[in-house]
Parts: C-alpha cells; structure tokens; sequence
C-alpha cells in the first residue's frame, strides 16, 4: 500500500477528539451520504479552530481539534499538505500541555505515518503507549509501524494478542493487514469485513471512513488478483464516496489490470481531477499506453515526473518508484533511494523494491537475493509475484 496507507484505518480512533466536527449519524447500513455537506462542516470546523488558535496559541484542546480535522481532510481530499499541518498542531498541543494529552500523541503518530516518517512515528506511539500499556488502540498502531518497519516478530507479539473479532475496526484493520502480510490472506478477508460490518453499523462515522474499509478490502482482492471480487469491493465504496481519489485510483489499476485502457483512462482522469496524487499520471500513461497512443502516454508520464520532484526524493512514494522502474526512467535515483530506505525500512515491499531497481539495473543475480527476502514471509501478491517470476525465482 502507500501508504497514506494506515492512516486511514487508524483515523478512526481520533474522530472522536474533535468531538466539535459535525457529521451525518449513521444509522444503518442503507444510509445516504453526503460527502459534499460532509466536507463543507470539516471546512467551517477548520475555519473555526484556527481562528481559536491564533486567538489563544496556549491551548491545547484547540490545536488538538486542529490536528484532528487537518487529518480528517487529508483523508478526504488526498492532501498530503494537511498531513504536515496535522503533525504542527499536535505537536503545538503537546508543547502546551504534555501531561493528560495522549490524543495528542495518537494524533502526532498519525499524522507521521502518512508522512511515511515511521522512526517518529515510532517513537510517539510508544509515548501513547505509555500512558495506557493494555489500550488495544495504541498497541495496535505501533504494531501497525513495526509493520512498516519490517520488524515483523515485534508486531506478530502484538497482533497476536489482539486478534478477537470482539476489537474496534480500526484494529481490526490493522489486523487483517498483519495476516495478509503473514501469508494468511483468508483470515485477513474475513477479520477486515467483520471491520467493515461493523462500521456500517457505527453512528456517527465519517461516510470516507466507512468507504474505507469496502476500499481497503477492494485493494486486498486486486493485490491476489481477484478481479471479480475487487470490483464489487470497490463499487461499494465508490457508492458512498464517489471522487475519494484512492478509490479512484484503485479503479484505475484494477482496469490496468484486467486490460481495459478506456476504463482505466476514465478512472485517472477522475482521480486528477479530485486529488493531489502525482500517481494518477503516471497510471493515464500507463492507460494510454495501452490503446497505442504514444504521444499521450509520454506527455502524462513527463506530466508525472515533472509532479513527482516537486516533493523530496525520500518522500517519494513506492508506487511513484516502481512506475519509474517500470517506465525504464530514473533507474540508478530509484536505486540508491530503495538502498538507503533498507537502512531503516527493511519490509518486504522495500525489498522487493530493491530488488525490481536491481533487475532494472541489469544486476540480476543481486536482485534474487534481495527478492527472495521480500518473499520470505510468503504474502500473497500478484505484483510479488511478478516480480518473482522476471527473476526465476519459484513462488
């Protein structure tokens, strides 16, 4: 995933600090959304903070609320700018008070994790935890870092304990992604629609959060290349958000993936049009590509790099790095960033990473070594898989 891949699921445990956003109470599965009316109370609730904030700058509930509805919005809109304004305000709350603030440490590790800063990320968790050692919540995000981190035995410890259907979904979540990545992708299916059935049953939660989880289970079916099952996960929760740019962007890969270039054009210029990821791009080229138009392919990818170094070369997403492999561009930059990211991000994915620019690099006999790490804990994907495959290495 790219994760503003957990940032989402974990979101679910802050909405209920900014206890002033107004949201539409859901009452059963069935229920309408709104998400433009939605957004427009985050909006005015934004609007409204930051005027107490630079009324009173010693408060701490204020920047908390702040923080909370900055991260709500980079959900919504796929702001990655928000994020950062996220992490300032938790960290203005928490200079203000540090005692009794553990929200504010929840908050801060949330937002780090959708920076993809996860040492830091880390390190707040563990200060959350601190204030409350058996809180399934915190315990549960920083398994969900230890995750990202590759540290794997740490977080089978964790998530050990906390699989029981009894759990909040945002654990849940996090859960179902520590089994599918442990190789046991049924039992993630069904711990993550148990998620989802019980948000669907859950007043009061914001509707991009509920289309969250039918994205998330999408995204999990695409990953094992379950067309069929991906696209009626994904239509769900296109029903209840229907220009959520990483649905959109969901979309467009699972076209990808099934061959249909019209249908993944539709769906990437949908997801330009609603968020801020340079990845959509890269994906139209990929589109156009397949219905043989060079000319727009080249201009969306040179679109697409253009976006890309706008951002640090060590914010750059995965998904960025491999279209860039894939495309033969930028080879030896993409090398040399997967190499350092090992150094502190030793998962599967930043193996596999490795591996794919070696490949790319024509060092093919390093990159088996390198894939078969990112094999090793047997996750089942299609784009492992792949990669496996390019590199003679059975699966």
């Amino acid at each position: 995933m790219t994760p503003v891949g957990f940032v989402v699921a974990s979101l679910a445990l802050v909405a209920s600090v900014a206890a002033a956003v107004r949201t539409t109470a859901a009452k059963t599965p069935a229920r309408r959304f709104d998400i433009a009316a939605e957004r427009a109370m985050h909006d005015a609730d934004i609007a409204f903070y930051q005027g107490r904030v630079v009324r009173d700058p010693t408060g701490a509930i204020d920047h908390l609320h702040l923080a909370a509805l900055y991260l709500q919005r980079a959900r919504e809109r796929a702001a990655p700018a928000d994020l950062g304004r996220a992490e300032t305000e938790a960290r203005m709350s928490l200079a203000n008070r540090r005692a009794h603030n553990s929200e504010a440490w929840h908050t801060l590790a949330l937002a780090l994790v959708g920076q993809h800063k996860f040492l830091e990320a880390h390190d707040a968790a563990d200060s959350l935890l601190a204030a409350d050692p058996t809180a399934d919540g915190p315990r549960s995000l920083l398994g969900e870092i230890d995750l990202e981190l590759g540290r794997y035995l740490e977080a089978d410890t964790i998530f050990t304990a906390l699989d029981r259907r009894s759990a909040e979904p945002p654990v849940l979540a996090r859960v179902a992604r520590w089994a599918s990545l442990r190789g046991n992708a049924e039992h993630a299916r069904d711990v993550l629609m148990a998620a989802r059935e019980k948000v669907h049953h859950q007043a009061g939660t914001p509707a991009e959060q509920v289309a969250w989880y039918d994205l998330r289970l999408g995204e999990m079916a695409l990953t094992q290349g379950q067309f069929g099952d991906a696209a009626g996960e994904l239509q769900r929760a296109l029903d209840v958000a229907p220009d959520d740019p990483r649905i959109l962007l969901a979309l467009t890969r699972l076209a990808l993936a099934r061959h249909d270039g019209e249908a993944a054009l539709h769906w990437a210029n949908a997801a330009m049009n609603a968020g801020e990821d340079p990845l959509a791009f890269a994906l139209a080229s990929d589109a156009d590509s397949a219905l043989g138009r060079v000319d727009d392919a080249t201009r969306m990818f040179r679109a697409f790099e253009t976006a890309i170094q706008a951002a640090p070369s060590s914010a750059w997403h995965r998904q960025w790095r491999l279209e860039l492999l894939d495309h033969g561009h930028q080879i030896d930059a993409v090398l040399s960033q997967a190499r350092a990211e090992l150094a502190t991000r030793p998962d599967i994915y930043g193996w596999d990473q490795y591996a794919w620019a070696l490949h790319r690099a024509g060092r093919n006999d390093e990159a088996r070594v390198a894939m078969q790490k990112a094999l090793k804990w047997h996750t089942q994907d299609a784009l492992l898989n792949e990669h496996a495959a390019a590199l003679g290495l059975p699966r």
